[in-house]
């Protein structure tokens, strides 16, 4: 079953399953293989983990995408902040997050956060859990927005 989904792209559009599960296999980790399944009368490309979460990760590139992202901007409520809409509106390609056969997948459990978060981060995207309908979106290091006391300390040190 589906359970999370990682919104990416235009950058990574070209981005191939066997970089992703290098990735995931060095930095994070994690115990990846690949395999081929078939999916509604499909053959489809996938990445199984089994360490330290279970899940099964495809890659989607379909033109659909980007209107789903769409859909996705619609529905969200109005007090999002602008920027998440703009990173919505520029998705193009998504990792779709599966459960692992006879394993159930929790987005939201510190193991799966522990490799969504920095995959997400990575990519520069966002990751929608499904069940909680919580997306998460991660900024690229830039300037460091400046709290109220360093505002209110450099304006004195200017004087």
């Amino acid at each position: 079953m589906l359970r999370a989904r990682l919104w990416y792209g235009p950058a990574g559009h070209g981005l191939a399953l066997d970089r992703v599960a290098r990735y995931l296999a060095g930095p994070l980790a994690c115990q990846v293989r690949s395999e081929t399944h078939i999916r509604f009368g499909r053959r489809v490309q996938a990445l199984v983990l089994h360490d330290p979460i279970a899940a099964m990760i495809e890659l989607d590139r379909r033109p659909e995408v980007s209107a789903e992202a769409a859909d996705l901007i619609a529905r969200l409520p109005a007090s999002a902040p602008p920027a998440l809409a703009l990173k919505l509106a520029g998705c193009t390609a998504r990792l779709d997050l599966h459960d692992a056969p006879g394993q159930r997948l929790i987005p939201s459990s510190g193991p799966a956060r522990s490799v969504l978060v920095p995959l997400a981060f990575a990519m520069d995207g966002l990751v929608e859990d499904l069940e909680s309908g919580r997306l998460s979106h991660f900024r690229l290091p830039g300037t460091p927005p400046r709290n109220w006391l360093a505002r209110i300390l450099s304006g004195l040190l200017r004087r």
